[in-house]
């Protein structure tokens, strides 16, 4: 049994890597998750969660392979926290951890730095997060690095405005008209992911959610922003996303409680997204375009995940290896029988390629606090008492 936090990461990063065959990776991983996790790894697992919107029920660590021909590397994504809870006190951990992990992994801090002014969270605006870190492990490559920002806002004509300004910053100007061109009533945008790294594959990722009723075309119109959008990646996910939907129902006796969870968490989570991919330098700065479905609001079960995960993996013709080290990862994360678990998996990405395999990425949550605490991520309940406690205690 682990104890702390920091030792349920570390066995959960340990055994995703056992899992998907990248046992070369798990010192490496192990020691970064270590790194990463050091302002939580000490708290007992026995306590309530902090503050968190990384997961579904406050787990500060998400884990994800990505497959092809087959498993081509590890991530883990994590937030940083500090007392008081609160986004402008996460913000001042998270760039804490930017140092530590320039200083051990060379990675490049001036892309952010540009942008820090239009991306630090100020006590008025309540953001529902920081800022959120990830380390990718690929087998004889360095680790890399990238960090995940908030840009998102009430005001749409403000938010706009600060996108712009962000991706002007970066090197990427008048990008944000084309981006807003595809845009829907019912999207918003939501975060900007950025490489940690120099040089010309150092990319940009503009993160933006949909709510409002999935078709095939709205996520055409998005793949339509890319290179290739006669890969049909939108429509693809929309039918399988739709279906997964579609299927969805209550076993019979299932809790009264599990049903509430789920509603609550259905209204608080975007179902589905889109990145957008930037690379500089080039006639066409958008590289790519890339579909992600939240699998905690639209499935129930973890049974269901793997349904859907599954037809993905059909759809876009996954090796027999991948397959098989995704059944490993699900049996891992779950820990019990599919039907009755909930939530170990959190995201689904998939993009087709012309030059080789599709890649599939696969996301799992460790569930530090599910079994004892249920749902807490975005609970009405939790973020009054954040507002009323963390108010006064956020100023600079």
């Amino acid at each position: 049994m682990t104890a702390t936090c920091g030792e349920h990461a570390e066995a959960a990063v340990r055994g995703l890597c056992h899992a998907t065959g990248l046992d070369q990776l798990a010192d490496q991983a192990a020691a970064d998750v270590r790194l990463m996790g050091e302002t939580w790894r000490h708290r007992p697992l026995d306590a309530p969660p902090a503050w968190s919107t990384l997961t579904a029920d406050s787990t500060p660590l998400e884990l994800s392979v990505v497959l092809g021909d087959e498993p081509l590397g590890l991530r883990a994504s994590v937030e940083a926290h500090a007392d008081p809870a609160n986004p402008v006190s996460y913000w001042e951990s998270a760039r804490r951890l930017n140092a530590r992990l320039s200083a051990t992994h060379g990675l490049d801090l001036s892309r952010v730095r540009r942008i820090e002014h239009l991306v630090a969270p100020r006590p008025a605006d309540r953001p529902p997060m920081a800022a959120f870190h990830t380390m990718g492990w690929v087998p004889g490559r360095p680790p890399s690095g990238k960090i995940h920002l908030w840009l998102g806002g009430p005001n749409p004509a403000d938010t706009a405005a600060r996108v712009d300004a962000a991706l002007s910053a970066l090197g990427f100007p008048g990008q944000w008209q084309v981006i807003a061109g595809a845009m829907h009533d019912d999207d918003t945008v939501s975060y900007l992911c950025l490489d940690l790294a120099t040089g010309p594959s150092a990319r940009t990722k503009l993160y933006v959610q949909h709510r409002g009723v999935l078709t095939a075309e709205r996520l055409a119109r998005w793949d339509r922003l890319g290179p290739r959008a006669d890969l049909g990646d939108g429509p693809t996910m929309a039918a399988i996303a739709g279906r997964a939907w579609a299927r969805s129902a209550w076993a019979p006796g299932t809790p009264s409680r599990t049903r509430l969870e789920w509603r609550s968490n259905h209204r608080r989570f975007w179902s589905y997204g889109t990145y957008v991919s930037l690379v500089p330098g080039g006639t066409r700065p958008i590289e790519s375009v890339m579909h992600q479905f939240g699998l905690t609001p639209r499935c129930r079960s973890d049974a269901e995940a793997q349904w859907m995960i599954r037809e993905v993996l059909d759809a876009y013709d996954v090796s027999a290896r991948s397959r098989d080290a995704y059944e490993r990862c699900a049996r891992f994360f779950m820990g019990g029988e599919a039907d009755k678990e909930m939530y170990a998996h959190s995201f689904l990405s998939a993009q087709r390629s012309p030059h080789g395999p599709a890649r599939i990425a696969v996301y799992f949550n460790p569930r530090m606090y599910f079994r004892r605490h249920g749902l807490t991520n975005g609970d009405l309940a939790r973020a009054g008492q954040f507002q009323s406690h963390g108010g006064d205690d956020g100023g600079r």
